[in-house]
């Protein structure tokens, strides 16, 4: 109900549900139930995605089949990517028997792990362990070779650096089945807005370099990136008066995404 009026003020009329909530959304019971109290609480459209991987662990597939019959739009594992190669070609192959679109967040969870913000000369000034455009750059890479090998439907969720929407606009010259979003604080906000630590700017993926930045403007010119995506991730006051390395990542998406997007045309 609070994310409907959310979408309605910043005209949104659709939004896609991510399953890592609570309990995660891995069974064709939730999808419906999801669905259903959207239908009844929402002011707005909601659309549910279902989990590639059961319980989110990057373990066991989900059974799709099942879950696309409930009403799940896409696949995903919400903020955690699979990292294991071979899972994830077999969950492409798997989709391609439906004709069903996976979802991935990029960002190499090995490499990722202990980052708080991008890595660079800020992240080095400010003391902070950084997040490697490099962690993007190699998921979106491994993935688009999977799509080349399966004939896959991917998107990858939200990118954030110049060498991974590269990497999008050559395999859309290929021709293949690939799409990629983009969140509005990438394309309106580089890692200087973290300043002094302020908690308020520490998002997933993270705020990059000013050439990542015009990188991500750039695809979306060009149609490299696809969409817009809210990443709407709102945190509460006490999660992000906290030290910046213990702050939860989260941005609020949804009431600014339209205007940030209006700007950025005007």
């Amino acid at each position: 109900a609070t994310a409907g009026r959310a979408a309605a003020a910043g005209g949104v009329t659709t939004v896609v549900a991510m399953p890592n909530t609570d309990p995660i959304i891995d069974e064709a019971a939730l999808v419906e139930f999801v669905a259903r109290r959207a239908r009844e609480n929402a002011v707005v459209n909601v659309i549910p995605a279902a989990a590639i991987t059961k319980g989110l662990r990057g373990a066991e597939m989900t059974e799709f089949g099942l879950l696309a019959e409930a009403g799940a739009a896409l696949f995903s594992d919400g903020d955690r990517a699979i990292g294991n190669a071979r899972l994830m070609r077999r969950a492409l192959s798997y989709a391609t028997t439906f004709d069903l679109l996976l979802a991935q967040v990029c960002e190499d969870p090995a490499l990722s792990a202990e980052g708080v913000m991008n890595e660079g000369e800020v992240a080095t000034r400010l003391g902070l362990a950084g997040i490697p455009p490099a962690a993007e750059t190699i998921i979106v890479e491994r993935d688009l070779r999977l799509v080349e090998l399966t004939g896959g439907r991917w998107h990858a969720a939200m990118l954030s650096t110049a060498q991974a929407i590269d990497a999008m606009r050559r395999a859309k010259a290929q021709g293949l089945r690939v799409s990629a979003g983009a969140a509005p604080h990438n394309f309106s906000l580089n890692e200087i807005a973290v300043g002094e630590y302020r908690t308020f700017a520490k998002t997933r993926p993270p705020l990059r370099a000013e050439s990542d930045r015009q990188s991500v403007v750039q695809g979306l010119a060009d149609g490299a990136i696809d969409v817009i995506v809210s990443a709407h991730c709102p945190q509460d006051p006490a999660s992000q008066r906290l030290p910046f390395a213990q702050a939860d990542f989260g941005i609020i998406g949804l009431e600014t995404m339209l205007a940030l997007a209006l700007e950025l045309f005007h």
